[in-house]
């Protein structure tokens, strides 16, 4: 029988603890490091408005990451075949992601919206038939509550692939009041209009002309477009102002 001698327990004790002890610090330094930088991604990302749940899965992602990275290299540490384990994970991130490939594709376009930054939680957009203002970028969906007060979720990569108008990117947003009349001509509502919103610092200058958009033997339709600060407040002070001065008349308010 070999002769084990208090040398060679001890140098075997060491070739053995060697590679226990690395694996062991790459799995504490992983695990913490994964901690950290879950919550350094919810910081970062609760400044930029986004949904709780979109927040709460990046910083899942960032955490899961690291953590396996840990253990690969814990693995590789105490004597596994680094090209056998890179070539497992790597056929299982293949299978994982042509099973859930509409899931990661809503969910990296959302990532690259909330880095690009388009637009911001409280903006007016318009994708397709959606026109809304944005209530924030989740898992899969951009919030948006449309005009008629409803919420309406838009698949991240439609937002992504499409055209999207920012009507509220400089600050301001279009207000188009409609008017209709039987009883005056457009030379007076253009002059009542127009004397009235002088008086309105939120109205963008210069303040246009009344467009006759139908005209009829009995009545007659005109359009103003005006330039307003991006605020529902504007919004309600010029709507409230015309029809005051112009209660006799048909009147319809539309903000884009």
């Amino acid at each position: 029988m070999p002769d084990f001698t208090s040398d060679t327990l001890i140098d075997f004790l060491i070739a053995l603890g060697r590679p226990l002890l690395s694996a062991a610090v790459y799995l504490l330094a992983g695990f913490w490091i994964a901690r950290f930088a879950g919550r350094w991604v919810e910081r970062k990302m609760a400044r930029r408005s986004v949904g709780w749940n979109g927040t709460a899965l990046l910083a899942r992602l960032v955490s899961i990451s690291i953590q396996v990275t840990s253990v690969l290299l814990a693995l590789i540490a105490v004597g596994a075949s680094a090209t056998g384990l890179l070539t497992v994970f790597g056929a299982f991130t293949v299978a994982i992601g042509l099973s859930l490939q509409d899931v990661f594709k809503n969910f990296f376009a959302g990532i690259y919206l909330l880095f690009e930054r388009p637009f911001r939680v409280g903006d007016r957009i318009a994708i397709r038939d959606v026109v809304g203002e944005v209530q924030g970028i989740d898992i899969r969906t951009t919030l948006v509550k449309n005009l008629g007060g409803e919420l309406v979720m838009v698949p991240n990569a439609l937002v992504f692939t499409e055209i999207v108008h920012n009507n509220t990117y400089y600050g301001v947003r279009r207000l188009d009041l409609k008017v209709t009349t039987s009883s005056r001509s457009a030379i007076e509502i253009d002059r009542l209009v127009r004397s009235e919103l002088e008086n309105i610092d939120e109205v963008r200058r210069p303040i246009p002309v009344a467009r006759i958009v139908s005209s009829k033997p009995s009545e007659l339709t005109l359009l103003i477009s005006l330039m307003i600060d991006n605020t529902d407040s504007a919004e309600m002070k010029v709507a409230e102002l015309i029809v005051s001065v112009l209660s006799e008349d048909a009147i319809e308010v539309a903000a884009t």
